[in-house]
C-alpha cells in the first residue's frame, strides 16, 4: 500500500492465523443486514426544493461511531468513512479516501493479496492502493451501538470479521459520549496452512478541519498539524497510539481545537508497526 507524505498514521496487526482467533460474540439476527456496497434499486433522488435547509446525504450510511453528547462520525456500509457530527450543529459528508481499513493476507505458499476495504472507487487519490473491494464479498450489519463487516472474498484465505463497539456505558455519562470507538477483528482460518493476516488503518490528521460550517472540507486548515507517538500501559498489555495534534500559542478553547488519536494494544502474536 502507498503512504501519502502528510497527515497519515499507518498501522499494521500482523497474526499468523493458524489457529481458530474467534470472539464469543454472534451478530444478533435482528441487526440489519446489507451485501458490503451493494446499492439499493429505486433509491429515489436528493430533493433539491428542500435545499439548503434539508440535509440529504443518500442512503450510502452506516452505524454512526460515538455516543451520546459528544459528536459521532461514521463508517458507511460500503467500507468509508464520510458523515461527520464532531463539532456541534456542524454536519459535513464527505469521504476521506486516505482515512481506511486495509488487509493483507498470505497463505503458506500462496500468492499474497492487499485490499482496501472500500467498495468506492475513490476520487483519484492514493493511487497505488487498490481499491475497490468486490461488492457483495460479504456482508455489513448494524445494531447500535455495534455494527459487523463479515469479509469474504474468494481471494482471502482467512475468514475475517471487524466488529465496530461505541461505548455506550450504563451509568457512565461521560465516556458514553465521546466519539469514540473500539474494532475489534476476529480472523478464522478454515484451511489447512498457515495463513498471515495483516491489517492497515490510516487516518488523516484532521484538527482544524471542522472551523467552517461548510458541507465539507474545501475550507480545512491543517496550519501547524503534527503527529506524535504515545505509549501507556493497561490491564490488557502497552498500548501504543499516534496522537494527532497541532503546535498552539495558547491553550484549547474551541470544539474544534482538540485531538484525534488512533491505538492499539500489543497483545501476544501479534506485530504493531507505526509511521506517524
Amino acid at each position: 500500500m502507498g503512504y501519502r507524505r502528510t497527515g497519515l498514521v499507518a498501522w499494521f496487526f500482523l497474526l499468523a492465523a493458524s489457529t481458530l482467533l474467534w470472539a464469543g460474540d454472534s451478530i444478533p439476527k435482528a441487526a440489519w443486514k446489507r451485501p458490503i456496497g451493494e446499492p439499493f434499486q429505486n433509491a429515489g433522488t436528493k430533493k433539491p426544493h428542500l435545499e439548503p435547509t434539508h440535509i440529504d446525504d443518500g442512503y450510502w450510511q452506516g452505524a454512526p461511531v460515538g455516543g451520546f453528547g459528544s459528536g459521532t462520525f461514521s463508517r458507511t456500509y460500503r467500507g468509508d468513512f464520510s458523515r461527520w457530527h464532531i463539532k456541534a450543529g456542524v454536519h459535513k459528508y464527505q469521504t476521506i479516501y486516505s482515512n481506511q481499513f486495509a488487509m493483507y493476507q498470505k497463505a503458506e505458499g500462496s500468492e499474497a493479496v492487499a485490499q482496501a476495504l472500500s467498495a468506492d472507487h475513490g476520487n483519484g487519490s492514493l493511487g497505488s492502493w487498490k481499491w475497490n473491494y468486490p461488492v457483495g464479498a460479504g456482508d455489513y450489519y448494524s445494531l447500535y451501538p455495534k455494527s459487523w463487516f463479515d469479509y469474504r472474498w474468494d481471494k482471502f484465505p482467512a475468514h475475517v470479521v471487524l466488529e465496530q463497539f461505541s461505548p455506550v456505558l450504563p451509568d457512565n455519562y461521560r465516556e458514553s459520549s465521546y466519539p469514540v470507538a473500539v474494532y475489534r477483528w476476529h480472523a478464522e482460518n478454515p484451511t489447512q496452512k498457515p495463513v498471515t493476516v495483516s491489517i492497515l488503518f490510516s487516518w488523516t490528521n484532521m484538527v482544524g478541519w471542522f472551523r467552517s460550517r461548510s458541507r465539507d472540507f474545501d475550507n480545512r486548515v491543517s496550519a501547524s498539524n503534527y503527529n506524535h507517538l504515545a505509549s501507556a500501559q493497561s490491564t490488557e498489555g502497552r498500548v501504543l497510539g499516534i496522537v494527532f495534534d497541532r503546535h498552539r500559542t495558547a491553550a484549547v478553547h474551541n470544539d474544534w481545537d482538540g485531538q484525534f488519536a488512533v491505538a492499539t494494544v500489543q497483545e501476544p502474536g501479534t506485530d504493531v508497526s507505526y509511521v506517524t
